[in-house]
């Protein structure tokens, strides 16, 4: 199937939410499942390889050094919903800056906006396909993880949740950055001065409290620290209200983000 066929065959009406066609959405987060299909060969070595290896040496590794952060927890429990989820966090937030920043450079979106599609729509197939992508990498490196007996609880299945939610997150976040980068050099920059200090920084690899104490409360409120919370609750069955304070935190995040993101986008296609 022709990817772009999937945009400008006639859609039908279809399930209408506050003034958004679903069936719309779901064409635009189509078109992309098509392109991964064709290239997943390509593709699986970001979506699986790469973190594994993270994974290995942090827990076959640095886990040997490190034994136990508390009692009855060791370091490779610890340490495995944090590299799950910062993938997830940095596939997603690719997939929404760098990705859709060569669509919109290309023309892509602005010949998408030929067919019946609005801005909002293009932007929430968009965040669906990184969302997509962030559980596509948790699914398949948890997986791994479980085999590996790296989780600790029968709920762990439920770090998918706290996936779906960073995918939200970056996947507005990443929209952003899409919209307002002028070239490539300054996109570089979401990775190297805002993804990967998060990625060491949220509680992935050492406690927060081991932070510096004016440190600690800057590390509590980035994006992914709350779902690396929640994720480490789902994998070790230790849970508490600051669980549900964290899925509140991503899901307030995600609301407060994607306005701008869609407003940005909409500057910039249309002029």
């Amino acid at each position: 199937m022709n990817p772009v066929a999937v945009l400008i065959r006639p859609q039908g009406t279809g399930a209408v939410f506050a003034g958004v066609r679903l069936r719309t959405v779901a064409a635009v987060w189509l078109r992309h499942g098509l392109v991964f299909a064709r290239l997943w060969r390509l593709v699986v070595t970001w979506v699986l390889v790469e973190p594994l290896f993270v994974l290995a040496a942090m827990t076959l590794g640095v886990g040997k050094l490190v034994g136990d952060v508390e009692p009855g927890l060791s370091y490779a429990v610890f340490v495995a919903p944090g590299v799950i989820i910062g993938n997830a966090m940095f596939h997603a937030i690719f997939t929404a800056s760098w990705d859709l920043y060569h669509r919109v450079s290309g023309g892509q979106c602005e010949a998408q906006l030929t067919a019946p599609v609005t801005i909002t729509e293009i932007a929430l197939g968009e965040m669906a396909w990184a969302t997509t992508r962030a559980l596509l990498t948790t699914a398949s490196v948890g997986a791994v993880a479980a085999l590996m007996g790296q989780f600790d609880s029968p709920w762990a299945v439920g770090i998918l949740v706290a996936a779906f939610l960073v995918g939200l997150e970056f996947g507005a976040l990443g929209m952003i950055f899409a919209a307002v980068s002028p070239n490539t050099h300054m996109l570089s920059l979401v990775f190297t001065v805002i993804a990967t200090p998060m990625f060491f920084f949220s509680g992935g690899f050492f406690p927060i409290v081991n932070l510096p104490g004016w440190l600690q409360p800057l590390a509590w409120a980035l994006p992914l620290t709350p779902g690396v919370h929640l994720a480490r609750g789902f994998t070790t069955g230790d849970f508490s209200v600051t669980h549900l304070w964290s899925a509140l935190y991503m899901l307030g995040f995600t609301a407060a983000v994607f306005p701008v993101s869609v407003w940005l986008l909409k500057r910039r296609l249309i002029k």
